[in-house]
């Protein structure tokens, strides 16, 4: 267990990297999609975007829930 402990925050780091790395690629990519849609596909898109970040932060919420 020591050893894992030790470990956990490199994993930590390299797993924030990949996230914010991954964002940048998304953001880019969607904003070149974005001119492409018409008005109701945008909406969608964006109704798609908050139901993301929504699941994303109860997933955050829980996991802060639970290391407590």
């Amino acid at each position: 267990q020591p050893i894992i402990d030790q470990a956990k925050p490199q994993i930590a780091a390299i797993h924030q990297e990949a996230m914010q790395k991954m964002k940048a690629v998304m953001d880019s990519t969607t904003s070149q999609i974005r001119p492409l849609l018409t008005a109701d596909q945008q909406k969608k898109l964006d109704d798609i975007q908050k139901a993301h970040q929504d699941m994303m932060n109860a997933h955050k919420e829980l996991h802060d829930a639970i290391q407590e």
